[in-house]
């Protein structure tokens, strides 16, 4: 009964290991044995599989703004000449929005 129960777990870990080993993305053709054309024919879909590839890349790349008032963070003035927005001015005053103590 125990060496049954053994055996079918070990099998059921065998199959499970096994069957996530495959290739999960699409499979690749190799390139022919013989043939100048099918030689050919294939080395002219790779590039053109190539190229698509690039051009997607290409298309799916963010182009940021191109103007440097668009861009505040970037300015290259120093520190203290360029706030950030949202902070306080003098940061040594007290808050104005807050509540003294009582």
């Amino acid at each position: 009964m125990k060496r049954s129960i053994v055996v079918a777990l070990a099998g059921l870990s065998v199959v499970v290991a096994v069957a996530a080993c495959g290739k999960q993305a699409e499979l690749q053709r190799p390139a022919p044995l013989w043939g100048a054309k099918a030689k050919a024919d294939y080395s002219a879909q790779k590039r053109a599989q190539a190229e698509n590839a690039t051009n997607a890349a290409e298309a799916n790349r963010p182009i940021g703004p191109q103007n440097p008032a668009l861009r505040p963070y970037t300015d290259p003035g120093p520190p203290s000449e360029i706030p950030i927005p949202g902070a306080p001015t003098n940061p040594g005053a007290p808050n104005p929005n807050t509540q003294p103590p009582q």
